[in-house]
């Protein structure tokens, strides 16, 4: 007898192994996702995850008692473990948070607090009989905390039969118009539910539904029967739903999402005729949107085609055009090749995609035709969509060089305001548009007049601001440096004629030292750079240089004129600071720059008449420092100019030059400076000290030596 248990065990287990398989992958979808959720491995692995998910031990010390625990063994006695083994183990895990928030520099990331219940599975079972749905529902849920638990079930519209947990009496009640379910210990628990709803038809035997709440979960089923045939039965909403036509009744069943509400509607199937499928042919509009560049001997166009393909696919496209015009590129989607060719005295473009092609679609092509130099008439070029039912477009003409550009004839388009011209037009150009049509079909025809009009030189250079410091001595020595902020586009030097004696020292671009050259004519030539564009204007550079000038020796009075170099760049704005010796006086200012008055400068004659000076007394109290310097100064200059002189080489970089900013400061300025002007002062002066000082020293001299001789005169009697 208990061999004959053991074959018997051992033949189902043979069974088991081989036919259950085929089970598995056979049958309908709804037997398949059956069988998969009623494994038993299914049920472990969401326990063990859960299981897996709380022995985290970041996440323990947040439990409370009610935690929930793994199936399996005496529920009371794990939990009062779990909760003594987290007891412990919060002060500990307490201290580690501290330790890690102090580290980093900031509090340490708490874990997301758990739910106290998990729904894990929930199936209604809804059968219609007399317009009243009887529902059966089922649901697998588990709860994590002591305590009381509630657990929304249903709205309080349904008539509720019966409740059940566990297959025992449950506590049910009822808050705010819903149905809950009242548990008060953790653990694991079967929901078996029955209430009635009320469904809603036009009429008997007529189409119908009906909604109801139910429990979100992850897995959820739900069937539907009722006893009637030949009805097509919507359930929303479903993820997959099959309906089974038995004798005498039809059932539904249907997957369901996450969701609260499931809503069921049925109406009488209608019977299926077999529809015999017809080729159409496809229906074609073109609206073609055309950007005309005229300048330069030529009319540049860019076309935007937009296609609307109805009723079937094309493959291809044709297109005409005149045949003297040049295509240059053809874009599309999916486009595959293209190629041109002439038949009748007219150019043809065919068109080949990848894939038929059904709807919108916009085919961009970009031609041109040569209108010869000068002033010509011209037509414009147009391009025509074989085999399209209707086109229409617009045409937007711009002028790419300085030609105008006047209607000659037209026929068949209307003038219309740029204003009207489509959005793809304006994209394609940065050139303002002169002139707009618009065309409803072909064949349409637009002539020009293009009047060519002689260039006129415009500056490509400015200097914005100059600013000169002049350093002049009583030898006759002028030191003078100049900064100008210019901005270039294409000139590649600029041309300075200096003084006749002078020499330049220096020269530096955007703060580099360069090398400068020499014309036949002697002019300074200084090589610059292009400004980079900013936004839409051109960035400032500076160019700066330093040159020695000669002039005659001042003496008692006389005449001083200074010289600023001519650029052949027109210049904004000047100021010229003068730097003039300390023993003189100066007046009657002249030339062509005006004097700019100073806070803090003494009295004296303002205008071209006269410059503002320092008073004599500031003059007197900085004479004792200036006087040794400006005595100095004369004879280190002419060693310095002459050391230079030598020390002068070709083909090298030149070094930066500082200009001694010493002496009596006259300051002027000037404004709009042409290429051909060359900005001068004269300014009359006199020495009233030096005279004076010679005679006290002569005076002093002839009285020592009138003492000496009644000295000696004295001894000898």
């Amino acid at each position: 007898m208990a061999r004959l248990k053991i074959v018997l065990l051992f033949f189902v287990l043979a069974v088991f192994v081989f036919i259950s398989p085929a089970l598995v992958f056979s049958g309908n979808l709804q037997d398949k996702i059956q069988q998969k959720i009623n494994a038993p491995k299914n049920i472990q692995y969401n326990l063990d995850a859960l299981q897996e998910t709380r022995q985290y031990e970041q996440y323990e010390p947040y439990y409370t008692e009610g935690d929930a625990v793994a199936a399996g063994g005496d529920l009371q006695e794990q939990t009062v473990s779990g909760y003594r083994d987290r007891k412990v183990r919060a002060p500990v895990e307490a201290e580690r948070r501290a330790e890690i928030s102090n580290s980093e520099g900031r509090p340490a990331m708490l874990p997301p607090v758990l739910s106290s219940y998990a729904i894990y599975r929930t199936d209604y079972n809804a059968e219609l009989e007399d317009n009243v749905v009887t529902v059966k529902g089922k649901a697998i849920f588990e709860v994590f905390r002591k305590g009381l638990t509630q657990i929304p079930l249903l709205s309080s519209n349904v008539g509720l039969i019966d409740v059940s947990v566990n297959k025992a009496a449950s506590f049910v009640t009822m808050l705010g118009g819903r149905y809950y379910l009242v548990i008060d210990k953790p653990g694991r628990y079967n929901l078996d539910m029955e209430f009635l709803i009320k469904a809603s038809r036009e009429r008997e035997g007529g189409p119908g539904s009906f909604s109801f709440e139910v429990i979100p979960a992850p897995i959820s089923q739900f069937e539907f029967t009722m006893n009637e045939q030949e009805v097509e039965i919507f359930v929303d909403p479903s993820i997959r739903l099959e309906v089974k036509r038995e004798p005498k009744q039809t059932v539904a069943w249907a997957v369901m999402p996450n969701t609260n509400t499931i809503s069921v509607r049925w109406t009488k199937a209608l019977p299926k005729e077999t529809i015999t499928p017809v080729k159409l042919e496809p229906k074609v509009y073109v609206d073609t949107s055309t950007y005309a560049s005229i300048g330069e001997g030529l009319i540049r166009c860019q076309t935007a085609m937009n296609y609307s393909i109805l009723q079937s696919e094309i493959p291809n496209m044709r297109i005409a055009l005149p045949e003297d015009v040049s295509i240059l590129e053809v874009q599309g989607r999916d486009l595959r090749d293209w190629k041109a060719s002439v038949e009748a005295g007219v150019q043809y473009l065919d068109v080949y995609l990848n894939f038929g092609v059904k709807g919108n679609y916009i085919l961009n092509l970009t031609y041109e035709r040569k209108i010869g130099e000068g002033s010509a008439v011209a037509e414009i070029p147009w391009v025509k969509a074989i085999g399209a039912e209707r086109e229409k477009g617009y045409f937007g003409l711009a002028a790419a060089t300085n030609v105008e550009l006047a209607v000659n004839k037209i026929d068949r388009v209307t003038l219309i305001d740029v204003k009207e011209l489509p959005a793809a037009i304006w994209s394609s150009t940065a050139n303002p548009i002169l002139l707009a049509f618009k065309y409803l079909n072909h064949p349409f025809s637009i002539v020009i007049d293009v009047t060519r009009h002689e260039e006129v030189p415009v500056i490509v250079a400015a200097i914005d601001a100059a600013d000169y410091i002049t350093l002049q001595t009583d030898e006759g020595k002028s030191l003078t440096k100049a900064v100008y902020q210019m901005r270039n586009n294409v000139k590649q030097f600029i041309r300075l004629v200096l003084p006749k004696e002078a020499t330049l020292w220096s020269v530096f671009v955007s703060g580099k030292p360069v090398k400068p050259a020499k014309d036949k004519s002697g002019n300074m030539l200084i090589p610059l750079e292009k400004s980079q564009f900013r936004g839409e204007d051109l960035a400032q550079f500076s160019v700066e240089i330093v040159y020695l000038d000669k002039a005659p020796k001042m003496g008692l009075w006389g005449n001083l004129r200074l010289y600023l170099p001519q650029t052949d760049i027109p210049v904004s704005r000047l100021e010229w600071a003068v730097y003039l010796p300390l023993d003189y006086t100066y007046f009657n200012f002249g030339g062509d720059v005006k004097p700019l008055a100073q806070e803090g400068w003494g009295a004296g004659l303002r205008g071209l008449q006269g410059a503002v000076m320092m008073s004599k007394q500031v003059a007197r109290e900085k004479a004792g420092a200036y006087e040794r310097l400006g005595e100095q100064f004369a004879p280190q200059a002419q060693v310095f100019y002459d050391e230079v002189q030598s020390a002068k080489m070709k083909g090298v970089l030149p070094i930066r030059i500082d200009i001694p900013e010493q002496g009596r400061l006259f300051k002027f300025s000037k404004l709009l400076i042409t290429e051909k002007e060359s900005p001068r002062l004269s300014v009359s002066f006199i020495s009233l000290f030096r005279p004076i000082r010679k005679a006290f020293w002569l005076l002093v001299l002839l009285f020592g030596i009138v003492m000496l001789v009644r000295l000696v005169a004295k001894k000898k009697k």
